[in-house]
């Protein structure tokens, strides 16, 4: 293992000796890169090597593609595989071939030799050899300049593998370095969209694949598409602490909500193992597939699914293209009559924590970096349509108007008021559409929804029982027709109090704070699912530009991500359950 801050300072005959083999027999990679010098984070050193690779000309990268070896071939049996191979292929089972199975492997590799003139290249981590042979039967239909492409991208990943195991970088830039990656996939070019198993989300999913994998985790996608890896303890009967957040984003969304309790994880389950640390539990972290609902409107998907409180009903929404749940699912390899599999058991569980940034400004107003969260608000979301009476703007006196949108204004003031009415207590009205509206038409339908929250049910429930009368009595007056979909009813969650007692304990053994910020989450989580099979618990880190959040102008600094990452680093070291 080599730190790289001394890669950035080698000579650069040392540095090409350090990394000359991480892309196979081709120094001259680590050669060209070693000019760009320094490296922000071992993400910026592979890129800038995979650079050098992209501008090489067509017979240097056909080259290097040749350099690679065999699955299971020549090299492997007389020994000559380098030590990364030699690694790779031992990991993948491929020095345990039946003889059948090495038979069929050395088919594969003449055939397809013959057809492309290059070995075959697959990164192997996270196979067995059942996929690398399908992956074999697949890949040798293509067209030669496909394969090449297909080949040279295989090589980014081996490589990015590789160095994963030599190179260890401060973890804030890692995280960051990471974030900036993600953000790349999106279903708006122009901004950062990822709903829920669209190409973008796919390919994120993809992505956090490929980090857990280099940060030697075992990695299995589930019947939802939550990406899940697993640092395992090797103890026998150890409990599973699981952590993790949502990888799907909200429309026009900022880079860290969700995402950061996903690879802040990552990147510390890999410091770790670069440590030689080892857990006496489990650590699971889960990437959950789906938490926003922008485009099925099925707002934590997965997390209810690992909670076992997955409802079947959400499979037959519908998107804005007329797609059901059900279809998207099956299109993307999924099975959904495995769903229920996905439940944990409790008994199995030590605990559930996520890191999130606060998406508010109370951490920045306080200058703190972290703050332990005490509970997560609960939440009524309701969609309200009402019918009115569409009419000529000009010629319907104003008494005899059945005016859905006035009705609409008078809703939105009534929730307004209401939720104003009492600290802890907050109401939006988040969407407000006149359906066909024009501007000399008295609007005949509206459609709004209501999100109340509150950090007690009691106090949420009151409210929204006090805005249903008033809608009520708002219709009857207007002579409107109003009909209310409830469509989330989540429970506040509050954090365990051994829980929150452990992240003060290590924010004053990493910071010398030794009376760290409690606060509550206005906002929803994936934790409020997890509430219902173990104990819960959230380390808030602080955002900036005001606190704003599900907005591109959604900001958090290396070093907060760098201060909360060796936090959670040390609250794993001394975690305990049931104290």
């Amino acid at each position: 293992m080599i730190a790289l801050e001394q890669l950035n300072c080698m000579p650069v005959d040392e540095f090409v000796a350090v990394l000359g083999g991480i892309f196979e027999h081709s120094p001259w990679v680590a050669q060209r890169a070693a000019a760009a010098r320094p490296f922000a984070s071992r993400e910026d050193q592979h890129a800038t090597m995979c650079d050098v690779v992209a501008s090489a000309t067509a017979d240097e990268q056909l080259a290097l593609i040749r350099a690679h070896p065999e699955l299971a071939g020549r090299a492997a049996i007389h020994n000559e595989l380098t030590q990364h191979s030699t690694h790779e292929q031992r990991g993948a089972g491929l020095d345990a071939c039946s003889a059948e199975e090495f038979a069929q492997l050395q088919t594969m590799n003449a055939a397809y030799n013959t057809r492309f003139g290059f070995p075959f290249v697959l990164a192997v981590r996270g196979h067995d050899r059942e996929s690398i042979l399908a992956a074999f039967a697949q890949r040798v239909q293509h067209a030669v300049e496909h394969e090449r492409a297909t080949a040279l991208q295989q090589i980014e990943r081996i490589t990015a593998f590789r160095l994963a195991e030599l190179v260890s970088a401060p973890l804030g830039a890692q995280i960051m370095a990471m974030h900036e990656q993600l953000a790349r996939f999106s279903d708006d070019e122009n901004n950062l969209t990822c709903a829920y198993l669209t190409t973008a989300h796919r390919a994120t999913a993809a992505a956090i694949c490929d980090y857990m994998l280099g940060a030697g985790l075992d990695v299995h996608i589930d019947a939802v598409g939550n990406v899940v890896g697993r640092l395992r303890s090797g103890i026998a009967g150890a409990k599973t602490l699981i952590t993790g957040s949502h990888y799907d984003t909200v429309i026009n969304a900022g880079k860290y909500d969700g995402r950061l309790g996903i690879l802040l994880p990552i990147a510390v389950a890999l410091d770790l193992r670069q440590r030689a640390q080892q857990l006496p539990y489990d650590l699971e972290i889960i990437a959950f597939a789906e938490e926003e609902g922008v485009r099925f409107k099925s707002t934590f998907l997965g997390s209810s699914a690992v909670a076992g409180s997955f409802d079947a009903r959400v499979l037959d929404s519908v998107d804005a293209d007329g797609v059901t749940m059900r279809e998207a699912m099956r299109e993307a390899g999924f099975d959904v009559d495995a769903i229920s599999s996905i439940a944990r058991d409790p008994a199995t569980l030590a605990a559930y924590v996520e890191v999130h940034i606060e998406q508010g400004p109370v951490l920045l107003d306080a200058q703190r970096a972290l703050g332990v969260v005490t509970s997560i608000a609960g939440s009524v979301r309701m969609l309200v349509s009402i019918h009115g009476v569409a009419g000529h703007a000009g010629t319907v006196p104003m008494a005899l108007r059945r005016d859905a949108a006035a009705a609409a204004a008078e809703i939105v003031l009534a929730v307004e008021r209401r939720c104003a009415s009492a600290p802890g207590l907050v109401g939006t009205v988040g969407r407000l559409t006149v359906l066909n509206g024009a501007i000399n038409v008295i609007p005949g339908e509206c459609e709004l929804s209501i999100d109340i929250r509150a950090g007690e049910d009691s106090l949420r429930d009151a409210a929204v029982a006090d805005v249903l009368a008033q809608i009520e009595q708002i219709g009857a007056r207007r002579q409107v027709q109003i009909e209310i979909r409830r469509v989330l009813d989540a429970a506040s969650a509050p954090c365990a109090t051994a829980l929150q007692a452990q992240w003060s304990a290590t924010i004053a053994r990493i910071t010398g704070d030794n009376k760290p910020l409690h606060l509550p989450s206005g906002a929803g989580h994936d934790a409020m699912k997890m509430a219902s099979i173990c104990p819960i618990g959230m380390l808030f880190v602080r955002c900036g530009n005001g606190g704003i959040s599900h907005n591109p102008l959604e900001t958090l600094s290396v070093d907060d991500a760098d201060i909360a990452a060796r936090v959670f680093s040390d609250f794993l070291l001394h975690f305990k359950a049931d104290t």
